[in-house]
Formats: C-alpha cells, sequence, structure tokens
C-alpha cells in the first residue's frame, strides 16, 4: 500500500491486543509515558531523573509557526527516522504545577528516550515574528538529555525545511523487500516514509 495523503491522528487501543505500554513517570501519574512492546526504555530511570527535576536544558530549533499552522510532521519524521521515539503525556494538573516545562501538546508530545534521559518537543510563544510566533525546541533532562535535545532539534530543522514537501508511506507485508529508506518492522508489515 502506498499512501497519497497523511494526517497525524490517535486510535483507542483494541482490547486484547497488546503493541504498546504506559509507564507513570511520577508518583501522582499525571506524567506518563507511552512506548512500543519493542523498545527498551528503563522507566525506573527515567522517573528518578524526572524526579531530581534538574533540567539540561531548553534549546530552541530555527523553526518558527504560526498559530495555526501544524507541526505534526515533525513526529512523523523523527518517528520514520529515529527508534529512540516515544510518547509524552502531561496531565493537566502537570502542565498547571510547572512539573516540567509545557510539552508541545501536553497529551501527546513527541519525546526521545535514552537510558536516564529524554528531550521532547516544545513550543514557546517569541512574537518576533507576527505571522510565524512560535518557536519549536526541546526541553531535556539527564546526562544525554543535551545530546537528546540536539537530535530533536535536528528532526525539527529537517522537517521545516520539507514542511510543504508531499510525503509518501509504503507498507508492505513483512516477508517481502523493504523500500529503501529506514525501516519501522512490525510482526505482519514494514512502514517506510519517503519525501
Amino acid at each position: 500500500m502506498v499512501s497519497d495523503g497523511m494526517e497525524l491522528c490517535g486510535f483507542v487501543p483494541i482490547i486484547g491486543q497488546t503493541g504498546e505500554k504506559t509507564a507513570s513517570l511520577n508518583a501522582a501519574d499525571t506524567i506518563r509515558l507511552h512506548y512500543d512492546q519493542d523498545q527498551v526504555v528503563d522507566t525506573d530511570a527515567l522517573a528518578d531523573t524526572l524526579l531530581a527535576n534538574k533540567p539540561a536544558g531548553h534549546f530552541l530549533s530555527a523553526q518558527r509557526i504560526g498559530g495555526e499552522e501544524t507541526f505534526d510532521g515533525v513526529w512523523l519524521r523523527a518517528t520514520a527516522g529515529d527508534d529512540r521515539v516515544c510518547r509524552l503525556e502531561v496531565t493537566l494538573e502537570a502542565v498547571e504545577q510547572d512539573l516540567i516545562p509545557r510539552p508541545a501538546v501536553p497529551g501527546r508530545s513527541p519525546v526521545l528516550v535514552k537510558d536516564d534521559s529524554l528531550a521532547y518537543l516544545t513550543v514557546t510563544r517569541e512574537g518576533i515574528d507576527l505571522e510565524r510566533p512560535f518557536r519549536l525546541g526541546a526541553a531535556a533532562y539527564g546526562p544525554r538529555g543535551e545530546e537528546l535535545a540536539s537530535d530533536l532539534i535536528a528532526h525539527i530543522d529537517a522537517w521545516g525545511a520539507t514542511r510543504r514537501v508531499v510525503r509518501r508511506m509504503t507498507v508492505t507485508p513483512s516477508a517481502t523487500t523493504a523500500t529503501p529508506g529506514h525501516v519501522i518492522s512490525k510482526p505482519e508489515s514494514r512502514i517506510t516514509l519517503a519525501y
């Protein structure tokens, strides 16, 4: 199958089907990490890193967006080429308590995870450019946080350079030879993304 259009969407998990795992990263269960069952994630180490509340920093990309402009392509591009991408969920309560810098979309922001470190997508209002007053960036935690933030910024900037390019997703049965590019392998299929 080859796509003729794409749009970010979410699905209600199918009862009885495994695939995605969820782990709380704080005692109040207001910060959660969602990841695939085939990803190796040390959720205890990540929880300890957030509990220490020593951010590695907040880093800005070169990409600015308008108020109504979608930036879901950042997540798609990162997921298609980086096996460290997970989903961060932060509840309204955690946002109001300023437990961590506000993620771009509190209910579903992409996050890069490695060992005891993470970096997630943020949106900061700058107001410098009236047409594009928001700037994309990355908040980082842990000893590898700055490195992960740099990698996330690279995904953001790569998306920004091609934000208007039409993407093509190809899905083939797992027994067939994959098309060129980074492959997401699942039990029944292989998924590749091309620009």
